[in-house]
């Protein structure tokens, strides 16, 4: 009786923890080594990160349906930024793969997953979208074709509530 107990107060905490997700500003690294903050890319509009690694068939297929909707709303003020979650012996993968993809949108490097554990992370690819009052306004784990008309829509509403 009391492992049920346990189990069902351990479902409640992680369920409250999950609805419960809150803002965190950070600071990584781009693939360049400067500094890109979260706070900054939001004085312009919305953000979307989205948590990849190079490993991740479904996350490079999120990012290349995904590539074309950056494009399209870059200009309203929309960024869609890459956390990268590879480790220090594969990181160096990530210039090549990204440059030989052409996406031109910021790609960042979190290989210590400090970011990617403070916004709950449990898997990937894992996005947030970030409204500019800094409020998380629709998370997506996993990626499915089909995922980017949803996603769009998300976009296209945060940059109207602006």
């Amino acid at each position: 009786m009391k492992k049920v107990f346990f189990f069902i107060l351990f479902l409640l905490f992680i369920s409250l923890k999950s609805y419960s997700q809150n803002y965190n500003d950070f600071t990584l690294q781009d693939l360049e080594g400067n500094d890109v903050k979260l706070s900054k890319l939001l004085e312009k509009g919305p953000v979307m990160i989205s948590f990849w690694a190079t490993w991740c068939s479904p996350c490079k297929e999120e990012m290349k349906k995904l590539f074309p909707v950056y494009e399209k709303y870059k200009d309203r003020g929309f960024t869609y930024l890459a956390i990268n979650q590879d480790n220090q012996k594969s990181v160096s993968k990530v210039k090549s793969y990204i440059n030989a993809n052409g996406y031109s949108f910021p790609v960042v490097l979190d290989p210590d997953k400090s970011v990617f554990e403070s916004y709950s992370g449990v898997g990937i690819p894992y996005s947030l979208l970030i409204s500019i009052d800094k409020k998380i306004i629709s998370k997506h784990l996993g990626y499915v074709t089909g995922d980017e008309i949803k996603i769009e829509s998300e976009i296209k509403n945060a940059l109207s509530a602006e």
